[in-house]
């Protein structure tokens, strides 16, 4: 049996390597990443499995994650895992893939170590499933409820249910709060990842192809309406994504980059010539090679016509 402390020293320092990981990868981690090993106590510590929903490390006696894996074509998802009403994520028991006696053992013993993290109040991660093989981790993550006749248990993932561990009810309207800004991250991170996958991570203006230095842009924003797709999205290196975000160059409907008057105008060095007004009426240098993933039209239009009236 892992004693408290160890379970607790297993967490802090898996959460710091991941907070690295992040600084390094992005917020989205390979999942060779995501299960580098962690050394605790001169014990080598494997903490993500690829193959298991619910992730017990050996020399642990509580799960440290649980993961919703990534969406596939034409194929519904294993479990129905979901928001609540209440901010809560509904996360379902792991089942037995087969009708045998030790595929039922190792399915209890899964569901098992996520109720032991439960009754000694120790956080975990939830691997998020952005698309096969990336995943977006939040942590610390802790269980709040167990519930056998739903075959659930309920998380607080907005990474600050630590505080309310014995006051759950107080705190319902702020969770909810939060826990909308946890989806509109999970929503982000498909984008992005399904956005690069369509512009071979490349930016759409200039053709640089570094995933560090490439953002997925919205079309139309948020707070006008654009939903997280791929056909409202683009993918633009900072450079050109700030441009963009701030008018200071747009995209007529045709495919075509248009830099402000001003901008044109202006008289400032390389980086404006080559970055910015070179680009003046040229056309995207990248778009999707599938048309179901191209930048939609009404967009366009929309975001064009955005543009002309804020110059």
């Amino acid at each position: 049996m892992a004693t408290q402390g160890f379970e607790e020293r297993v967490r802090t320092t898996y959460f710091d390597a991941l907070r690295r990981r992040q600084a390094l990868h992005g917020e989205v981690l390979p999942v060779e990443v995501a299960r580098e090993p962690v050394v605790v106590d001169g014990q080598i510590v494997k903490p993500f499995s690829h193959a298991s929903g619910i992730h017990k490390p050996e020399q642990l006696d509580a799960a440290l994650g649980i993961t919703t894996t990534p969406p596939k074509v034409r194929t519904p998802p294993p479990y129905d895992d979901r928001f609540g009403d209440d901010g809560m994520f509904r996360y379902h028991y792991r089942t037995p893939h087969k009708a045998t006696a030790r595929a039922r053992a190792t399915a209890a013993a899964d569901n098992e170590a996520v109720r032991v993290a439960y009754r000694r109040r120790l956080p975990l991660v939830y691997w998020f499933g952005v698309v096969p093989n990336l995943y977006r981790p939040f942590y610390p993550v802790y269980v709040f409820g167990d519930d056998p006749t739903a075959q659930e248990f309920s998380l607080d993932l907005t990474e600050l249910g630590a505080r309310h561990l014995d006051d759950l009810a107080a705190d319902e309207v702020s969770r909810q709060y939060r826990a909308q800004i946890v989806q509109a991250r999970m929503h982000q991170a498909r984008f992005r990842e399904a956005a690069l996958r369509a512009y071979r991570s490349c930016c759409a203006i200039c053709s640089l192809r570094r995933r560090e230095l490439v953002e997925a842009a919205h079309i139309v924003g948020d707070a006008d309406g654009g939903a997280p797709v791929v056909t409202n999205g683009l993918v633009l290196c900072k450079l050109h994504h700030a441009a963009f975000d701030r008018h200071i160059l747009g995209i007529r409907p045709d495919l075509h980059v248009v830099v402000r008057h001003d901008i044109l105008a202006e008289i400032d060095g390389p980086m404006l010539l080559h970055g910015l007004q070179g680009f003046h009426d040229q056309k995207l240098r990248i778009i999707p090679t599938r048309r179901t993933d191209r930048p939609g039209p009404d967009e366009l239009e929309r975001r064009w016509e955005r543009f002309r009236s804020a110059g």
